[in-house]
């Protein structure tokens, strides 16, 4: 990343500073919160929207596919115009956005607001790091970190429960619309906060923005996740998608020769010269896809195929959003500096039983499968996943100079963001295609939506075995941080 300095103003301290933490710390818990909360409304939400299999997808989607593609260019933009100025842009395009979700009469104009968030998200989030690397000094950084860090487990523990409370609240009729009208006001008190608190700041030296190579990523990208979700409302695979697909597949070629020979590349392509960051990237794309998957289509079993109740469905998923982070942090913390990589390899294997234990259970499931027999399977999921997110974001970094670290972190995030759009996609047309036609009586839904749940799990675990053979590209152990180049 980029050095920063503070524009007519010094370092700000005391009160205001902490006022200003939280400032930050609320957009961003804003954004997490937006992917866990709408998993669990999906339900209620297709049903009053009349939204097809592929309408829930790219509600999921194309959220997270604009995040990924804007996020490199809304940090460049922040060192350009300024991080303030920026992160203000960001925020309250992201409650008008919020506005519009909540407005939509029909799912595609939903799927065009969800984008448009993630847009915004992309342009806010970068800055939140500027900020506190601007308000605090290094030796000062540890808690606005830690703080920063914490706030997704925050955000996959409230998620679950937040969503079906405000449905259950119902204020003015509003039901899942009110996911989003909540961020609105939210959304402008951190815009207020921002304009008072926040220091001006910008990068001494930033790099040009690449608008050809975001086209040719965003383009390539579509292309190819198009005929992937809309497969899930097809009985068939029509010549035209295979087109759409090889077309894609071609422009992402052409998107990869181009960052070879620009001289302000949207990703550094010379970071994928260490085995560090090929293994971790692949780890992580082959982990993250059936876990953004799972979350899905889990939703939609419990609560249409189950007809359990949204509240019911947020507690079912909580034990994995509580395991999650006392497992990253343990293994972070304890396991990596004594068995390496090994801590990532036993994540994947605990990770898959619990989806092994989950399968198991929706295998012939019944109007009665409920609480006792997903439970342990949930929770030595999110136990797994514990042991990979952590552990796997320092092994990936492990080889990158000081001098690229914030590269290196950037493209780590914006392939998180790319597996979950391309994991909504998979697992998500996977499940969709095989609960096709299912009758709508109890037993009928909770077999047919209990086995193709199962399959998607099986298919999930497959995945997470080429996972597995791929942590071997990554370091044994984690070592201190190579020097900058140079140096």
């Amino acid at each position: 990343m980029a050095s920063t300095t503070v524009a007519d103003q010094a370092r700000p301290a005391g009160k205001g500073r902490s006022l200003a933490l939280l400032t930050i710390l609320l957009a961003a818990f804003l954004d997490l919160i937006g992917v866990t909360i709408v998993n669990v409304v999906l339900p209620p939400l297709q049903a009053d929207l009349h939204a097809s299999p592929a309408h829930l997808q790219w509600i999921q989607a194309g959220y997270t596919l604009a995040f990924a593609v804007g996020m490199i260019s809304g940090a460049r933009l922040g060192d350009l115009l300024g991080h303030k100025r920026v992160f203000i842009a960001g925020i309250a395009g992201f409650a008008a956005a919020s506005g519009l979700c909540a407005l939509a009469a029909g799912p595609g104009l939903l799927v065009a607001a969800r984008a448009l968030q993630g847009l915004c998200a992309a342009a806010m989030i970068p800055q939140v790091l500027s900020q506190i690397q601007v308000m605090y000094a290094p030796r000062e950084r540890g808690g606005p970190m830690a703080a920063f860090a914490a706030l997704s487990g925050l955000a996959a523990t409230l998620g679950p429960i937040a969503g079906p409370a405000l449905l259950e609240w119902d204020l003015w009729g509003a039901g899942w619309r009110l996911v989003f009208w909540v961020n609105v006001p939210l959304a402008a008190l951190a815009v207020v906060a921002s304009a008072t608190l926040l220091p001006d700041s910008r990068a001494e030296t930033a790099s040009r923005l690449d608008l050809a190579g975001v086209a040719l990523s965003a383009a390539g990208l579509l292309l190819v996740l198009y005929p992937l979700i809309t497969a899930a409302d097809r009985s068939g695979w029509p010549l035209w998608t295979w087109i759409c697909l090889g077309a894609g597949l071609v422009v992402l070629a052409a998107f990869v020769l181009w960052e070879r020979r620009v001289a302000a590349p949207l990703v550094q392509m010379s970071l994928f010269r260490f085995r560090s960051v090929n293994g971790g990237l692949l780890v992580q794309m082959l982990f993250f896809i059936p876990t953004m998957g799972f979350f899905m289509v889990f939703m939609l079993f419990l609560q249409q195929g189950l007809g359990m109740s949204p509240m019911r469905s947020g507690l079912m998923i909580l034990p994995w959003s509580v395991a999650v982070p006392v497992l990253a942090t343990v293994s972070a913390a304890l396991l990596l500096p004594r068995i390496g990589r090994a801590t990532v390899q036993i994540g994947l294997v605990v990770m898959a039983l619990g989806f092994a234990l989950v399968a198991t259970a929706t295998t012939g499931a019944t109007p009665d499968t409920g609480w006792s027999d997903l439970v342990w399977g949930v929770l030595v999921g999110g136990a797994g996943m514990g042991m990979v997110v952590a552990p796997l974001l320092q092994l990936t970094l492990n080889d990158v100079p000081v001098s690229d670290a914030g590269s290196g972190s950037a493209l780590y995030n914006t392939v998180t963001q790319l597996a979950a759009s391309v994991g909504v996609a998979v697992i998500g047309t996977f499940f969709f295609t095989r609960v096709r036609g299912t009758d709508h009586t109890p037993q009928a839904l909770a077999e047919g939506f209990g086995d193709a749940q199962a399959g998607s799990l099986w298919l999930s675990i497959a995945l997470l075995a080429v996972a597995f053979a791929a942590t071997f590209l990554l370091p044994r152990k984690p070592t201190a941080s190579p020097t900058p180049h140079g140096k």
